[in-house]
């Protein structure tokens, strides 16, 4: 077991305790609570798409199947569960604004990094997921010209990512998956994931909404910067990785694929938990808006390219900087 894993309990534990039967607070417990929620809940979404997957293969299914169904739903398991307990929790502008502040930084940021490490050159799927994710993006912008998006606009989302899936089909050929762990083991590994999941979100969302009092910005502000980058590492740290290694259909799959699922699956799902009012005049908006529409312009003429990438970064800096001072 790697050290970072062996952590995960320990953390775990503190967590829990610190959350549901410690009797004093300080202000020194936000920033706890963020950062040890976003460790536990990405190596609790790690386990429990490993663990679905080798489910998922003892029980037949191929490689691709698995692919997109588990693993998409995998890479957007931090911000689904981010975005779920905060519209449960009634902090829907947490709710909304890691979702947005999310899909800004896979943009700007992840694919910034990444085409800064080395130009890319993007697979034949990457345009045409490109444009989906374009469609999704003024879906949602269409459902929130009233500033909110109820139960019927959450349940058009969620319709969008089954449509989404079915468009995936017949990419490549079926190959079945072989899995040699124990069933124990397995059925372990799922559960401390989905514990990790449970505890890890809730202590991000209560860290987000004790620290936006604490420095008297808005929910919006921590969820859309601090919490949306923590939610983004997954998809930062494969897509980096994919560039170093010149798998570039991954490294830009990873993005558009987990944008789309955060908009249709993970916002669509918090819409239908309870209704979330919209600040459409928001700095996040409207970076939203550019970073959207400035990808499929990049996959078309062939910029995915180093001085793109320092673009990007710049951008992401301003984004961040409006979310604080303007």
């Amino acid at each position: 077991m790697r050290k970072i894993d062996a952590l995960y309990v320990p953390l775990l534990a503190i967590l829990i305790y610190l959350m549901y039967f410690a009797k004093f607070s300080s202000i020194f417990l936000p920033p706890i609570f963020l950062i040890a929620g976003c460790f536990v809940l990405i190596k609790g979404s790690d386990f429990f798409v490993e663990a679905s997957v080798a489910i998922a293969a003892k029980l037949g299914m191929s490689e691709h199947s698995v692919g997109i169904t588990v693993v998409a739903f995998g890479t957007s398991l931090p911000e689904l569960a981010i975005s779920a307990m905060a519209s449960y929790k009634g902090y829907t502008d947490t709710a909304w604004g890691n979702v947005i502040g999310s899909n800004v930084t896979n943009i700007l940021l992840v694919l910034g990094v990444a085409m800064f490490i080395s130009a890319i050159k993007p697979s034949r799927f990457a345009f045409k997921d490109s444009v989906s994710m374009l469609l999704v993006s003024f879906i949602t912008l269409f459902l929130v010209l009233d500033d909110s998006l109820q139960t019927f606009d959450g349940i058009i989302l969620i319709a969008f990512y089954v449509f989404f899936l079915l468009t995936l089909r017949g990419r490549r050929a079926e190959e079945e998956m072989k899995v040699e762990l124990p069933s124990l083991f397995i059925i372990l590994t799922f559960l401390a994931g989905l514990a990790g999941i449970s505890v890890g979100a809730e202590a991000m969302v209560k860290g987000a909404v004790e620290m936006a009092h604490y420095l008297g910005v808005t929910e919006v502000a921590i969820a859309a910067s601090i919490v949306a980058l923590g939610t983004s590492l997954p998809e930062l740290s494969t897509s980096v990785v994919a560039a170093v290694k010149k798998h570039h259909g991954i490294a830009v799959g990873n993005v558009i694929g987990s944008n789309i699922v955060n908009l249709s699956l993970v916002l669509g799902l918090a819409a239908v938990i309870r209704r979330i009012n919209v600040a459409v005049s928001s700095p996040a908006i409207l970076f939203f808006i550019i970073a959207t529409i400035a990808t499929p312009l990049m996959i078309r003429r062939k910029a995915m390219k180093k001085i793109t990438g320092v673009i990007l970064l710049i951008l992401y800096m301003l984004f961040i900087i409006s979310l604080y001072w303007l």
